[in-house]
Formats: structure tokens, sequence, C-alpha cells
């Protein structure tokens, strides 16, 4: 499951129905956080630019990422990881470590990052 995008299904307020809903969105796989459990990635199309993050939003083109099948530039957010059961895992998109390896190794690079400077701004 490591390394593999995989449509997911998330909880989320809805402010204009003014009640929790679902969405499918994709992730990315990068670890398995117990039996059932996995820490996943999310990416996203961020359509307020302000709100990219410069250094740790990784950027996927669709023409450069085909096999995600994504409909327009996207994101996948190193920063804001989070835990998905795998019973909120839809569908694998594709097996991303293995299709773009250099991608992968540069978004673990990053998260890697982000995590190191978490925990020492914590200290």
């Amino acid at each position: 499951m490591i390394g593999k995008a995989y449509w997911a299904i998330f909880k989320y307020y809805d402010n204009s129905a003014h009640r929790m809903t679902f969405k499918k969105r994709p992730v990315l796989i990068i670890g398995q956080a117990d039996g059932s459990d996995y820490v996943v990635l999310p990416i996203s199309r961020v359509t307020r630019r302000e709100n990219i993050d410069q250094r740790y939003d990784f950027e996927i083109r669709v023409r450069d990422y085909p096999m995600l099948s994504l409909k327009a530039t996207s994101y996948i957010r190193t920063h804001k990881q989070s835990v998905a059961n795998i019973g909120e895992l839809a569908e694998r998109i594709v097996d991303f470590k293995k299709e773009y390896p250099d991608a992968y190794v540069e978004v673990i690079a990053l998260v890697e990052e982000f995590q190191k400077k978490l925990i020492d701004d914590a200290l």
C-alpha cells in the first residue's frame, strides 16, 4: 500500500449545508499507522494561490503525471498528513512510487524536512 495513490473518502464540514458530509479525494499513502490505518497525504487542487505552501506543496501537473488521472494541476500536500482507515480507501489510482520514483523520493524528502522542522519547533 505504501507509495500508492488511492481515492479516499473524507469527512468534512459543508458550510453551505451546515452539516458534516463526505467527499472522495486522491491521497498518497506514505506509511502504515497500525493494522488498518494508513498515513496519507492529500492531493488537492488548491484553488486559491495564496494557500499554496511554496516549500511543502509538491506540484503535480496533469501532463507530467498522467497516470494520476487528475483534471487540473494539483499539489501533494506534504505538510498536511492525516490517517485513513483501510475502509476509507475506495480504489487504487496508481503505484506512484513505482511509476514516478523520482517524484516519490522528492515528496518523502519534503515530508521528512517538514517533520524535522515540526519537532525542532516543538522543542
